[in-house]
């Protein structure tokens, strides 16, 4: 990020001279001035680690603090990070939108300058959603998507993610459903109150030669936010709730990033099957032992000495008593050691793949003494 060094150090001195610059205001106070490049320090430390909600936060106080450009592109940024998509345009639009005074610094207005190009971008990755109703009779329709009420036949913007649409009219049974947005989806979505039914379509499902969206078949295209019928949810967990994007192998908010639920899954299945064959050794020893105690008479104690005793055979059974023995040790401490290995990989890692988690229904657990497994049915 070319603009990153704008909230450090020296820089951001030279960006706080220019707030106190500008005839627009009155020009901070040194306590403010401080304060301001405390919270930015902490804001870019915070959006370095990639926990942005935390960014936000400081860079919010100190433009607070101090109005400066420098501190609201990066609370764009944040929110940007965030899947606030909506959010950072709004930011964006107010640096593009400010008029700099002819003295404003080089960093105030570099930070306009790469707002704009910002904005552009964020603007193409918001997704938009157009209702149409049918069937609400002379009363009129209500509209309502996630709790806010929008116009009908108009497109409005959404953050990515998943939102309750609700549909209800005078003398009419309303309509709930669940739409699931996704960067850059235009949808529409067809609402028939009288025949009860919800229609989705989104130019993400695919053009025909002409260029022009293909509608799709009932329940076609829920996997990739094509079209489908019915009230049911269009394809639950497509995108996260909050549309919050992760780098490398970092979360969104800078910690480990999610751990493979396939690791853990092998690690316990080592343990237990460890832990399995150590029990099944000792009852075979066990049972060796037993066969061997039988061989000698009751008043026998020395086998060397016991008369009619079949002695081959009874070493024999010693022998296998003892490698068996020794097979139930070695698989005892295999398990162990599988066990603290994956509770290690547990406790060293993020929350489990949501993926994997969404695939098998399966979740592990750490638990007090050891790990716990949870499925959903």
């Amino acid at each position: 990020m070319r603009f990153r060094a704008a909230v450090m150090g020296t820089f951001l001195l030279v960006t706080l001279a220019g707030a106190e610059a500008s005839a627009q205001a009155p020009p901070p106070s040194a306590k403010a001035r401080q304060a301001a490049v405390t919270y930015a320090n902490q804001g870019w430390t915070a959006y370095r680690a990639r926990r942005y909600r935390d960014a936000l936060q400081a860079f919010r106080r100190a433009e607070a603090t101090v109005h400066a450009p420098t501190f609201l592109i990066m609370v764009a940024r944040s929110c940007h990070k965030l899947g606030r998509l909506t959010e950072a345009r709004s930011v964006y639009q107010v640096i593009v939108d400010e008029q700099l005074p002819a003295d404003a610094s080089e960093a105030f207005r570099q930070a306009q300058a790469e707002a704009r190009t910002e904005l552009e971008a964020v603007s193409s990755r918001i997704p938009t959603v157009e209702i149409i109703v049918t069937g609400a009779g002379s009363g009129g329709a209500q509209v309502a998507l996630g709790g806010l009420d929008v116009p009908t036949s108009t497109p409005v913007a959404r953050d990515p993610g998943s939102h309750t649409l609700a549909v209800g009219a005078p003398g009419r049974r309303g309509l709930t459903k669940e739409i699931v947005l996704k960067e850059g989806m235009r949808a529409r979505v067809e609402v028939d109150l009288a025949a009860g039914k919800v229609r989705i379509e989104s130019d993400r499902a695919g053009r025909g030669a002409g260029g022009e969206p293909l509608p799709l078949g009932p329940g076609q295209g829920a996997a990739d936010g094509g079209a489908q019928e019915g009230g049911g949810p269009l394809s639950p967990g497509q995108v996260a709730a909050d549309g919050s994007a992760q780098e490398g192998g970092d979360g969104a908010d800078g910690r480990p990033g999610p751990r493979s639920t396939a690791v853990v899954f092998t690690g316990l299945a080592a343990t237990a099957a460890g832990t399995g064959l150590g029990v099944a050794f000792v009852l075979l020893s066990n049972g060796k032992a037993s066969a061997q105690q039988r061989l000698l008479e009751p008043a026998c104690t020395d086998p060397a000495r016991c008369p009619g005793l079949d002695l081959g055979e009874y070493n024999d059974l010693g022998h296998a008593k003892a490698d068996l023995a020794n097979a139930a040790v070695w698989s005892f401490v295999a398990a162990g050691a599988a066990g603290l290995g994956t509770a290690a990989y547990v406790l060293l890692t993020g929350q489990p793949d949501a993926r994997d988690a969404t695939a098998t229904g399966l979740s592990v657990i750490p638990m007090p003494g050891g790990l716990g497994l949870s499925k959903r049915w």
